[in-house]
C-alpha cells in the first residue's frame, strides 16, 4: 500500500491596506535622516529604495541626501500571514539653496550659516537678499523642525541649551510633534525630561505615566514616562537619571543593561549600573530605606505609582505618590525624606 501525503504550500491572498505615504521636500542642510513606512494592516517588514542614487542613498531606513533634485523613494512591505508583498512609492525632492555663511559668503550644505539673529546652524538661515529661509528640520526649536529626541538634537547641534524642544515619534501623539523639557548640559546633555513631581496632589496609578503632557516643566507635576520607550537611544545601554531637591543632587545617572521598560509593573529590572551618584547615600537592594539598584516601576504598593522599592519594605526610593503627607514623595530616609522635588530623565 501506497500512503502520498500531498502538502498544500499557503499563499497569501490578500494585498495590504496603506496609509498615506507623503512626498518629502530637504535640502542640502539636512543630515542623514530616518524615514518612516507608510501605515499597513500587514505585519510584514519594509526595506526602502531610491531610484536616484544621485540625489539620494538609503540603508535601512536612514537616508543619505547627495545631490539637488528629485528621486522615487519606494517602501517595499514583506509578504505575511495572508498578505503579500507590496510597494508603495513618494518622491523626495532636495532643493538648492544658497545663505550667508559664517565668512560672510554664501553656502549651500553644511551648518556653517547663519541666521538674522546672528545664531549659527540654527533651522533658519538668511540669505543674500535678507530673506529668512528655512533651511533644517530637526534641530527643534520648532514644530516645523523637530528632531526625534533631546539625545538626538544635541549629537546633531552640540551648542544647544537647555530648555524646551520639539521632537517628533510615529508611535507618540499620533505621529504629531509635541514639546519635551531637555537638559542638554549634565554629562553632556541629550536629555529628555519624562517626569517631574512636586507635589503629590492629583496623581494617579494611571496619570503617573502620563500627566500633563503638553505642558512640559521642570517646575510643575508632568508626565511622559510611557513616551519613554519610545525616546530613549537603544533598546539596551540607554540611561536615565534620577535627581531630587535640586538639579544633579541626590539621585544620579543610571544605565540598563538590559531592554528593559520604563512601564515594568513588577520589581524585577535590577540589572542595572549607576554611573554617577549625585551625593552619598545607601545604595543596596538590602536596604529598603533609600533609592535602590532598580529601575523604577509601576507599583500600587502604599500608592507609590513609580518607585525603585521592592514593593513590600518601607518603600523610599519612589519618585511618585499619591499618599498625602510626603513632599512630593519618600526619598531616602535618614538624609532627604521630603525633596521638595523629583525629576526623571530619559537619555
Amino acid at each position: 500500500m501506497i500512503i502520498c501525503l500531498c502538502l498544500e504550500a499557503k499563499t497569501q491572498t490578500t494585498s495590504p491596506s496603506f496609509g498615506e505615504f507623503k512626498p518629502i521636500v530637504k535640502n542640502f542642510f539636512i543630515d542623514n535622516f530616518e524615514i518612516f513606512p507608510p501605515s499597513s494592516d500587514s505585519e510584514g517588514g519594509f526595506s526602502f529604495s531610491s531610484s536616484t542614487p544621485s540625489v539620494a542613498t538609503i540603508e535601512g531606513s536612514t537616508v543619505q541626501i547627495i545631490g539637488p533634485g528629485e528621486t522615487t523613494i519606494t517602501a517595499t512591505q514583506a509578504a505575511a500571514g495572508d498578505f503579500y508583498s507590496k510597494a508603495v512609492s513618494t518622491t523626495l525632492t532636495v532643493e538648492n539653496i544658497w545663505i550667508i555663511s559664517y565668512y560672510g559668503g554664501v553656502t549651500n550644505t553644511g551648518n556653517q550659516f547663519i541666521d538674522a539673529h546672528g545664531r549659527s546652524g540654527s533651522s533658519r538661515g538668511l540669505t543674500a537678499y535678507g530673506e529668512k529661509k528655512q533651511v533644517r528640520y530637526n534641530d527643534g526649536l520648532s514644530k516645523e523642525s523637530p528632531s526625534t529626541s533631546a539625545y538626538q538634537i544635541k549629537l546633531d547641534y552640540p551648542e544647544s541649551e537647555d530648555g524646551l524642544y520639539w521632537i517628533i515619534q510615529p508611535s507618540i501623539n499620533a505621529g504629531a510633534p509635541f514639546q519635551i523639557y531637555a537638559d542638554m548640559t549634565t554629562d553632556g546633555g541629550g536629555w529628555t525630561l519624562i517626569m517631574c513631581n512636586v507635589s503629590y496632589t492629583g496623581w494617579t496609578f494611571s496619570n503617573a505615566i502620563l500627566r500633563n503632557p503638553n505642558s512640559p516643566s521642570i517646575s510643575n507635576n508632568y508626565s511622559i514616562i510611557s513616551w519613554a520607550d519610545a525616546i530613549k537611544k537603544s533598546a539596551s545601554g540607554f540611561q536615565y537619571m534620577m535627581e531630587a531637591t535640586s538639579r544633579n543632587r541626590w539621585g544620579g545617572i543610571f544605565t540598563a543593561n538590559q531592554p528593559y521598560t520604563f512601564v515594568k509593573t513588577d520589581n524585577s529590572q535590577t540589572d542595572i549600573t549607576r554611573d554617577i551618584p549625585f551625593d552619598t547615600y545607601s545604595y543596596s537592594l538590602d536596604n529598603s530605606n533609600s533609592v535602590q539598584p532598580r529601575m523604577p516601576w509601576r507599583s500600587i504598593y502604599n500608592n507609590a505609582f513609580m518607585t525603585t522599592d521592592n514593593g513590600s519594605g518601607n518603600w523610599w526610593g519612589t519618585l511618585i505618590t499619591s499618599h498625602s503627607g510626603w513632599g512630593p514623595s519618600p526619598w531616602i530616609s535618614s538624609l532627604n525624606p521630603y525633596p521638595g522635588k523629583i525629576w526623571y530623565w530619559v537619555r
